[in-house]
């Protein structure tokens, strides 16, 4: 049984919704995706906003957004529909959706060899059990997720595209007025008679078998207000203690939530029917004008500076949406496969109350004979578990960095950097695995920096 391109594209499309559109710093692709203590983390720790930014912090220069290179191909040049229709819509190398989707992804990099399309999903019935593969025979990650998968909305807003302060003349007291335009993350699921049956390698007659993809992004405004501040000293305890907390609340400007789903049926003798076959898409939206999005959270941290040997420890714990509610109003149309359309209806996402997502990281840096060490490590849990290790070896002008990371799968990364008197410049070398497909996708990150 065969789905062709077109709906290949389709589920594609309705399964990914909007990428993310925040770029990491060139240091932390380096270091695999490791984010050090300090006020760059203060997103995910309120306390790091009082911490010293020199204790790991690095002058980094302007990253060059070299990821905006990697649409001048033909495969994730959108724009070619509308001024080159015949190079948009080449069999060969035409536009591709995952392609695009893999770039806009990762605008911090740009991608040397991003994920394609398949030609086409093919369920096979073999001795040894059921496979899905593309039209190469390349399997399928059954399993697949990134971000938080797709989740139900919640009052978890992702970092600001751009943010701007607000200076109140408090110490410690800060506000911030942002915007975000982001998704929460993509997953394919299979139904659990799919799950059955690619462990078992059987299948069973007049059976249903389904994969199904899930997305859903978010754009709006956010208010901020957090306080943080050093601590006073702990009796016995020989460190420094920082605390924080943050409120955050925002106004939503448009939401997505899509579920794409592929359907076969097996016969009487237990084969797939080829008139088994359905597709069905739903997508809830909402936006100003046709629906409306609101919600609140807090957020509360700690961290911790400990000397130890000779160098310093720092260990700081992070909970986001201690408490926290957020409510969408909008509608929801459902297609199936012979491409009717139920009428808009209205709909409604919530979510509320107690939802943390914690975040805890920790890094240590020590002097060494020739140069100095850093060490790190980071766990994220937001409806989805993430964390990163990662190095850096420093001597004299010049660092060396590498890490590793898991984000819905595993994630390298390398890279290198010279300070010296008014330049600085810094690369690093990605990976990461390729959407549903497996294999690895690599990226150049680059960051160039003056001061006079």
């Amino acid at each position: 049984m065969t789905m062709h391109r077109w709906f290949a594209f389709l589920f594609i499309l309705f399964s990914l919704g909007l990428a993310p559109g925040l770029a990491q710093s060139v240091r932390t692709q380096g270091l695999g995706g490791l984010l050090l203590p300090g006020p760059e983390a203060a997103r995910y720790n309120p306390a790091y906003a009082a911490y010293p930014a020199g204790n790991y912090g690095y002058p980094e220069g302007f990253r060059l957004p070299v990821g905006l290179l990697g649409f001048l191909r033909q495969s994730a040049n959108p724009f070619n529909y509308f001024f080159n229709k015949e190079a948009f819509f080449d069999k060969t190398n035409g536009f591709d959706l995952l392609s695009f989707y893999d770039q806009l992804t990762y605008l911090d990099s740009f991608l040397l060899n991003p994920a394609r399309s398949p030609d086409e999903v093919v369920f096979t019935l073999l001795p040894s059990g059921i496979s899905i593969t593309d039209g190469q025979g390349n399997p399928l990650r059954t399993n697949f997720s990134r971000g938080t998968g797709g989740s139900a909305p919640t009052s978890l807003t992702p970092p600001p595209l751009f943010n701007i302060p607000v200076p109140l003349g408090l110490p410690g007291l800060s506000l911030d007025l942002g915007f975000f335009l982001s998704t929460d993350g993509l997953r394919i699921t299979p139904s659990d008679t799919l799950q059955r049956a690619l462990a078992t390698g059987k299948v069973d007659p007049n059976t249903e078998y389904s994969l199904t993809g899930n997305n859903n992004a978010q754009a709006g405004i956010s208010l901020g207000m957090a306080y943080a501040t050093a601590l006073p000293p702990l009796p016995g305890l020989e460190g420094q203690l920082y605390g924080g907390v943050r409120g955050e609340g925002f106004y939503g400007l448009g939401y997505t939530e899509a579920t794409a789903t592929a359907t076969a049926r097996t016969d009487n003798q237990g084969q797939f029917d080829s008139n088994g076959t359905s597709y069905t898409t739903k997508l809830f939206y909402s936006y100003v004008g046709n629906g409306t999005g609101f919600g609140v959270r807090a957020d509360v941290g700690l961290a911790l500076d400990y000397p130890l040997g000779g160098g310093l420890l720092t260990v700081g714990l992070g909970v986001r949406n201690l408490v926290g509610f957020s409510r969408w109003q909008g509608s929801e149309v459902t297609q199936d496969s012979s491409g009717a359309s139920s009428p808009p209806q209205p709909a409604t996402r919530s979510s509320g109350g107690f939802s943390p997502a914690f975040y805890l990281n920790g890094a240590y840096k020590s002097p060494l004979e020739v140069g100095s060490l850093l060490v790190g490590a980071d766990l994220l849990w937001e409806g989805a578990p993430s964390g990163h290790l990662g190095l850096e070896y420093g001597f004299g002008p010049a660092r060396l960095r590498g890490g590793i990371g898991y984000q819905g799968g595993l994630v390298f990364g390398v890279g290198g950097g010279w300070q010296a008197e008014g330049f600085s410049l810094d690369t690093a070398l990605t990976t990461h695995p390729a959407p549903f497909f497996g294999g690895w996708v690599y990226g150049l990150a680059l960051s160039l920096g003056f001061s006079f």
